[in-house]
């Protein structure tokens, strides 16, 4: 059984950005398949952050803000994210403000959006406000596939999990690695987070999945609860931490790089790598 701990956060900005790019590559209506916990979905575009807007201006769902960016003329949108971190906590919290879709229109119009998450009775409210972006992306692009990164880190991370007597998290490592190198998933679900994988080449759906059943981050029973102290009782905490930051990096990488063509940058102001998901 797996267990999966993966930030709500990226879970659903990964979703509503495959939802948006199958949705202006095809022409369609915008498919958004809310989880359970996702009680409501609001966007705010405010007067006082986006000055040609003469008023405020909010739509309750998913679709209504799609069909409002459409009449603002989008054109294209990407994920902005830090993908290393070494608080291994951080990947669960909530509301950092890392985390934005960025959303191009014609005429040089960027806007982005950062989420708020509110805990209410049986799940969330999430409301997404608008920014005018005014800055251009500065530093040198290039073209990254991680794959071979990402399947040395699994490899070396699963035989730790094995020495600190963790087998079940050996396991898992071990599966996401065997995906990676061509291993049958047939019977896997078709599914990342929700959402369909839109006929994705096969590569891109094998490094969705890993990072899916890789990302064992999070609070108890996670790789990051009990498992540090088993490694510093056997003098393995230096391998502990430096594998799994590495770890995080990667599925980071994984879930947003390998959508097609990504640019990455690194961001001297967040101190970190960000990248810019392109399908």
């Amino acid at each position: 059984m797996e267990v999966i701990f993966m930030n709500m956060e990226i879970v659903q900005i990964c979703d509503i950005t495959l939802a948006v790019k199958f949705a202006l590559k095809t022409k369609t209506n915008i498919e958004y398949f809310p989880f359970e916990y996702e009680r409501s979905i609001e966007f705010l575009f405010s007067k006082n952050k986006i000055d040609f807007l003469e008023k405020n201006y909010k739509v309750g769902n998913i679709e209504e803000w799609f069909d409002y960016c459409l009449k603002l003329s989008l054109e294209d949108i990407k994920i902005l994210l830090p993908v290393s971190s070494k608080n291994l906590n951080i990947p669960n919290d909530l509301n950092t403000e890392k985390i934005k879709l960025i959303c191009y229109f014609k005429n040089n119009l960027i806007l982005y959006f950062t989420p708020k998450w509110k805990k209410t009775s049986g799940g969330w409210n999430i409301i997404y406000t608008a920014h005018k972006y005014e800055n251009s992306i500065n530093g040198k692009f290039k073209f990254y596939d991680n794959t071979e990164d990402f399947k040395n880190v699994l490899s070396k991370i699963a035989t730790l999990a094995d020495k600190i007597n963790f087998p079940n998290f050996g396991n898992t490592f071990r599966k996401a690695f065997n995906i990676l190198n061509g291993e049958s998933f047939e019977n896997i679900r078709n599914t990342f987070y929700g959402q369909t994988l839109f006929k994705m080449p096969e590569i891109n759906a094998r490094l969705f999945y890993s990072a899916k059943i890789s990302n064992v981050f999070g609070g108890m029973g996670s790789w990051n609860d009990s498992p540090p102290y088993y490694a510093h009782e056997k003098g393995l905490e230096s391998e502990y931490d430096s594998l799994s930051e590495e770890l995080l990096t990667q599925i980071r990488l994984a879930l947003l790089l390998n959508n097609a063509r990504t640019l990455v940058t690194f961001s001297r102001e967040m101190n970190c790598l960000r990248i810019l998901v392109s399908i």
